[in-house]
């Protein structure tokens, strides 16, 4: 059964619908039934975040992806981002880059792509790395290592 309620109440309930675009709300903040604010907004189309010319669309874990982007350069994806949320981000910010080897995933942005490298090299559970394997991820990632950047990485030779 509808609860019967003024025409300024029903005015206001309908304005607090087409401002803020959440029935729910109004019906808490007004303390009525969500039936009811659904009965007297039957005719107001809510916008769809989507289709939204003003959102962007990057929220939660593709925000959250982009935020250590930010701050590091570089993310693990350790099981919490996925592809979507690359892809998501990559429609923004064309110069985001990801790479897999040996199990593991990292995004990283184009200019930082040394920093992602030795980010790697760290996380690396190997504890004998040879020339090749650290020549194979250099040319994965795009990226040059000085002479003592290599050392620092191989075996036997500090």
């Amino acid at each position: 059964m509808l609860e019967e309620i003024s025409n300024e109440l029903i005015n206001k309930t309908r304005y607090y619908v087409k401002k803020y675009n959440s029935k729910i709300d109004a019906a808490n903040k007004f303390e009525l039934s969500y039936n009811t604010v659904l009965f007297y907004t039957k005719d107001i189309r809510l916008k769809s975040r989507r289709k939204d010319a003003d959102y962007l669309g990057i929220y939660g874990k593709s925000l959250d992806l982009l935020k250590e982007l930010m701050k590091n350069g570089y993310a693990f994806s350790l099981k919490k981002y996925n592809t979507t949320h690359y892809i998501k981000l990559k429609k923004y910010f064309p110069n985001i880059r990801r790479t897999k080897m040996n199990g593991k995933m990292i995004y990283y942005l184009d200019d930082k792509s040394k920093i992602a490298t030795e980010a790697f090299l760290k996380v690396s559970n190997k504890k004998v790395i040879s020339y090749q394997e650290l020549k194979q991820i250099t040319k994965v990632f795009d990226t040059k290592l000085s002479k003592k950047e290599k050392t620092d990485y191989l075996p036997g030779e500090k």
